[in-house]
């Protein structure tokens, strides 16, 4: 038996293939703790799941669906070190390879998994945005804000 929440996310990703789990902190006020991560993906195109770190759910929500979008549209499977050039206005967004993140990070896309008959992929990928000046988190020269938002919160 599944419960509410699980019934919302069958039912938006028999809707559309897949959908989106944003985690909120209880201080909701602090975007930086949020992140947003694909459920269905897996089951949908055999792709691995997404997740986007340290910005609101509808901004995150947003990029992702541009994500999928822009690899659909250009026939191409995301992967680590994929350059996105529609996902943002004007600069680029980058997907990385997120394998080492905690199981409960995709807690629901897991669950998914499991629930609709499909292996969970291991490899995992991070949306990656770019500080002001078009640095990404890994440059030294980033801005340390954009870098720790981005950063998972471990442990």
């Amino acid at each position: 038996m599944v419960n509410e929440a699980e019934q919302k996310i069958i039912d938006s990703v028999d809707r559309n293939g897949w959908c989106t789990v944003t985690y909120v902190p209880a201080t909701e006020s602090d975007p930086e703790e949020w992140f947003s991560y694909t459920v269905g993906l897996t089951k949908a195109a055999g792709w691995p799941e997404i997740i986007c770190f340290g910005l609101d759910e509808e901004r995150a929500a947003g990029m992702l669906r541009d994500t999928i979008g822009e690899c659909w549209e250009r026939g191409i499977r995301p992967a680590g070190g994929l350059e996105l050039t529609k996902v943002l206005q004007g600069r680029p967004a980058r997907l990385q390879r997120a394998d080492g993140l905690p199981q409960p990070y995709f807690a629901m896309a897991d669950w998914y998994a499991g629930y609709s008959g499909v292996a969970a992929l291991p490899e995992r990928l991070q949306l990656m945005w770019p500080d002001r000046n078009g640095r990404f988190p890994t440059d030294p020269d980033c801005d340390p804000d954009v870098r720790q938002r981005q950063t998972p919160r471990v442990g």
